[in-house]
């Protein structure tokens, strides 16, 4: 959510000696078209399989973090043969009332506050005690954020959040048929493991939960060598089955 596909870039460079590695922009961010009306997780589901279709790909290992793992959930329950393993980072299962709260008044704050002061707000969420202290990550992140020309319009960002609000798997993740990673840090505040990996866990047959120390929501950019290195292991994982 409010991210585009550079959001990867560190993982799909480095996988792509091994893998061809798609990484994409959802609807209403990024350089893909903004829409004029509301849509769910499952209708972003239907577009990276949609997109999947267009590339000639049968079948991909689904990689989703955050809401896009929610749309990886989806993508796996609603296309099943298009998926061959998931991986589920730092995701979730459905929203509740304290998180709806918080993921509106994000959407309010945005409208009403510069880029800087909305990341001074909403960024203890996604980093740790720990990140904040390493000299110059926060500044540079968002310097690297700032500049880019394709900052999401506030009315896209609010559509995004009621996307995310509509996503509800539980009862449902008992279909998902594939092998699936749950990768979460362990000082995740935003979708914590104690919540949301052990319900993934409980419910997927195939399910397998991996946890990096000290790691938050931001683990694909703080952390990003070991989720490179366990996404790597996870794939080779598969080819081997």
């Amino acid at each position: 959510m409010g991210t585009d596909h550079t959001a990867w870039a560190s993982q799909a460079r480095a996988l792509s000696d091994a893998y061809r590695t798609i990484t994409y922009d959802h609807r209403d961010i990024g350089q893909s078209s903004l829409v004029g009306g509301p849509y769910s997780i499952a209708d972003l589901a239907d577009d990276a399989a949609g997109l999947l279709n267009v590339l000639g790909t049968e079948m991909a290992h689904c990689v989703g973090w955050s809401m896009g793992g929610a749309v990886a959930q989806e993508l796996a329950l609603r296309h099943p043969s298009r998926v061959r393993t998931l991986a589920l980072v730092a995701t979730y299962t459905s929203s509740d009332p304290r998180g709806d709260t918080r993921m509106r008044s994000w959407a309010t704050l945005r409208r009403r506050l510069t880029p800087e002061e909305f990341a001074q707000v909403t960024w203890p969420w996604v980093y740790t005690v720990a990140d904040y202290g390493r000299p110059g990550f926060i500044d540079q992140t968002l310097a690297r954020i700032l500049a880019s020309p394709y900052r999401q319009p506030d009315e896209a960002y609010a559509r995004q959040v009621e996307a995310v609000l509509s996503h509800h798997t539980e009862g449902r993740l008992g279909a998902i048929a594939v092998p699936t990673l749950l990768l979460f840090g362990d000082e995740d505040i935003l979708t914590p493991p104690a919540r949301f990996a052990e319900a993934l866990r409980a419910e997927v047959p195939q399910a397998a939960l991996l946890t990096i120390a000290g790691a938050g929501h931001g683990l694909i950019w703080t952390h990003a060598e070991a989720v490179t290195a366990v996404l790597r292991g996870w794939l080779g994982q598969a080819a081997a089955r």
